[in-house]
């Protein structure tokens, strides 16, 4: 936002210069972006006066001109802007004077004749950026006075970045108060009241006032909207950022940036009936002050009549009733929009306004009626015009309730580390305009103004002291800190270890939102709830995530957009079935696409496959001492056929799979593998226990079984470890075969067994032994042969 430095000072003018003042309002949490003049420097340039204006006798394009600069004697000036004509009130540069390109005035002489100084257009002093012609100037502008003190041109721009929780700083008024606050100066709001006579020829309704808990309108009948915004306004809505309009557009506006209430006029004579506050029906649609037409929602608060929609409640007016230059009947609206109704529906247009910006942050809703009488006051001034009596929809039981917080010293002193004067704290409290409705000797009751809508809790007022007292003078204190510390399990395994054996094996750790689109929602977990919310910084992030592959997806789309094409990345974060604690897991999840190694000259590429995701969440299930399976299962986000889901303890703890070819066309994405699993499940291990290496050769034996192809080899090598055999070692899949020789909707499984004993060698027959052990139990529990 910006703000004038001389508009702040007509609130509250501290004697320090403008560069200090930024500087205080950047302590103050208010940072300044930068402060820059009007204009640049420069000197010797005053208002004049065209006496005469004749051609040029040895050039058609040049003027012979007599200008008065409030010397004793009129300046001959040449000119060659088309509009200099006499009796026009000019920008004069007289000789010496020095412009902000450099160029010093001199004397000079064009074909001929002697000309004694410059007649300026507004872009040669660099007050904007390019204009067309010499600056034409106010018909009292005073003669000979300097251009700088006329135009105010050593006002400075302050541009201010607030953040959202100051929404009362979006005005003059909001910036006062707080200069006010900081420097102890007296700050009171000013009294505004406009003559007023009648009722307002217009009624008004609210149908949803939690929405809307306070609607004002007044009718201003006989107004001249044809007149000129008077300069003092104008060059403030300028400098400001603001376009200038109509003189009740720009009045609007102007109390906008003054107060920080925004309002709207509506021209009386195209409204048909009274005016209702309501919400938007099915099918209805507006054209905007922008020219776009859109189609209302059915969760829109809008202004209506009898006909038609008339606006957008807080964001934006329509076209068919916005007062122009012959409207001359208005009704004034000033209101309360309840921010969370508010909040949102502007970005869901594609609109972005400097209401919708106010009242989704919060505007003070005992503004409303001295914005009212402020704008009355002005129109009346420069329009004209007679008012009625103010119209008020009011619901006070729906209005905020501004509660009480209790603070005290100790509390103060715990949070800042020092203590605060307790003086200090009630006359800090006082200017910014807070009431304490309780004392002790060190504790308050505060009750918040009506502006302050981030202000809750007692650390939020402890923040406003230490606001006030600066950041920068905060005493520096060493930190105690009384703390029991709590026992870990060696068993456990830490988030770092289980990140790092992904790290390992060429993953890349990825953050993602926590919210995502309803798209993605659909296509991953569409039977999930949705978890909605209310005032979503996009559509494409509405939904809180119920999986971590949403956010995966995204990354890998994006990276394949930048020429990214092979990607391992991994993510650990919380999800959510629902708002309470115990509805939201830390989940992790991981992704594969492209190839399995860069290129080289001595190896074809080889792309991954379901095995090579499948042989990473293996070696990260290796780190526990917990017995994981997988069974074939099917997901609406992976391949029919390549998907598993991942067991524990009889339990499902997990999927893994490769990505769907539907999703892959519909999000145009590669072949990717990826898993998900609940992370509790992998962060219990054991101790490790120190065992003496055998000094005796290991001893193998291979064996080919044939099984009904629908059996999966892990569940026979499971069934081999649980034998629990002594001296087993391992045992290894190396071979699978179905085709000649193997029987029909049969397979043959070749598996590796290793044994070792700690004791010696072992013999021909120990080993058979043990095999014979194997394959008993193969023919038992599988009807498996020896091939």
């Amino acid at each position: 936002m910006n703000i004038l430095s001389n508009w702040l000072r007509e609130w509250v003018n501290p004697n320090v210069t403008d560069e200090a003042l930024a500087e205080q309002l950047t302590m103050a949490g208010l940072e300044v972006d930068g402060i820059a003049p009007i204009a640049p420097a420069f000197k010797g340039v005053v208002v004049g006066y065209v006496i005469s204006c004749e051609k040029h006798a040895d050039a058609d394009k040049l003027n012979l001109c007599q200008v008065d600069v409030g010397e004793a004697e009129n300046l001959q000036i040449i000119c060659g802007a088309k509009n200099i004509r006499s009796g026009l009130k000019v920008i004069v540069a007289t000789v010496g004077a020095e412009l902000p390109d450099g160029l010093k005035i001199k004397k000079a002489k064009l074909r001929g004749v002697e000309s004694f100084g410059m007649i300026c257009s507004e872009s040669e002093l660099g007050i904007t950026d390019s204009s067309e012609g010499i600056a034409e100037l106010e018909n009292d502008a005073p003669i000979g006075q300097d251009i700088r003190a006329y135009l105010n041109l050593d006002d400075h721009i302050i541009e201010l970045d607030v953040t959202p929780n100051r929404g009362d700083c979006f005005s003059v008024l909001g910036v006062a108060r707080e200069l006010s606050a900081h420097y102890n100066l007296a700050f009171n709001l000013p009294e505004f009241e406009a003559l007023a006579q009648g009722d307002c020829a217009i009624g008004a309704s609210v149908s949803d006032t939690q929405a809307c808990p306070k609607y004002l309108t007044r009718t201003i009948i006989g107004i001249d909207n044809t007149v000129k915004t008077p300069k003092w306004m104008a060059d403030k809505l300028v400098r400001s950022g603001q376009q200038l309009h109509s003189p009740v557009v720009d009045i609007t506006n102007f109390v906008l940036l003054e107060l920080g209430q925004p309002m709207h006029g509506f021209d009386l004579s195209k409204l048909e009936g009274d005016i209702k506050v309501r919400m938007a029906k099915s099918g209805e649609q507006i054209e905007l002050l922008n020219e776009i037409i859109v189609k209302l929602k059915e969760d829109t608060l809008v202004i209506a009549d009898g006909g038609s929609v008339l606006a957008i409640a807080g964001i934006m007016g329509g076209m068919s009733s916005a007062t122009q230059s012959n409207s001359s009947n208005i009704l004034l609206e000033s209101a309360f929009f309840e921010p969370i109704s508010i909040a949102g529906k502007a970005r869901s247009y594609g609109l972005h306004t400097e209401s919708s910006l106010r009242f989704e942050r919060g505007v003070d809703f005992n503004m409303t009626e001295l914005a009212m009488e402020r704008a009355t006051q002005l129109i009346v001034e420069i329009c004209g015009g007679q008012a009625s009596k103010i119209n008020a929809c009011i619901d006070k039981n729906a209005l905020p309730k501004l509660k009480p917080i209790s603070i005290n010293q100790e509390k103060i002193q715990k949070i800042l580390g020092f203590a605060l004067d307790s003086d200090w704290i009630e006359q800090k409290f006082i200017n910014l305009g807070f009431e304490i409705s309780q004392k002790t000797n060190n504790s308050w009751v505060i009750i918040p103004p009506s502006f302050r809508f981030d202000i809750r809790i007692p650390v939020d007022l402890i923040e406003e002291l230490a606001r006030l007292y600066g950041y920068d003078k905060l005493p520096v204190q060493k930190l105690s800190l009384e703390s029991s510390i709590s026992t870990i399990s060696e068993a456990d395994i830490s988030q770092y270890d289980i990140m790092q054996s992904l790290v390992n094996r060429g993953y890349q750790e990825v953050i993602t939102y926590s919210f995502i689109s309803e798209k993605y929602q659909n296509l991953i977990s569409p039977e999930a709830k949705k978890i909605r919310l209310s005032n979503p910084i996009s559509a494409d992030m509405s939904i809180m995530r119920s999986s971590l592959i949403s956010g995966l997806l995204q990354t890998v789309e994006s990276n394949q957009r930048r020429g990214h094409t092979d990607a391992r990345f991994f993510e650990i974060g919380l999800c959510f079935d629902g708002i309470k604690a115990d509805e939201q897991s830390n989940k992790l999840a991981a992704i594969v696409t492209g190839n399995r190694f860069s290129p080289q000259w001595s190896v074809d590429l080889q792309a991954l496959d379901f095995f090579d995701i499948k042989s990473d969440l293996e070696s990260l299930l290796s780190l526990t001492d917990a017995e994981f399976s997988f069974e074939a299962a099917q997901h609406v986000a992976l391949q029919k056929g390549q998907t598993a889901k991942i067991i524990l303890k009889g339990e499902q703890v997990g999927w893994i799979g490769a990505l769907s070819p539907i999703l892959q066309k519909q999000l145009s994405l590669p072949e990717c593998y990826l898993f998900e699993i609940d992370l509790a499940n992998i962060k219990s291990g054991s101790i490790a226990q120190y065992k003496p290496l055998s000094s005796y050769q290991q001893s193998g034996r291979d064996i080919a079984l044939v099984l009904d192809e629908n059996i999966p080899v892990a569940e026979l090598i499971q069934s081999i470890k649980a034998m629990q055999q002594q001296c087993f070692i391992e045992v290894n899949l190396f071979d699978v075969y179905t085709g000649e020789g193997v029987e029909l909707g049969k397979k043959s499984v070749a598996l590796s067994l290793t044994y070792q004993s700690p004791e010696g060698t072992l013999t021909e027959t120990q080993l058979n032994v043990k095999v014979d052990e194997v394959l008993a139990l193969m023919q038992t529990q599988y009807s498996a042969i020896l091939r």
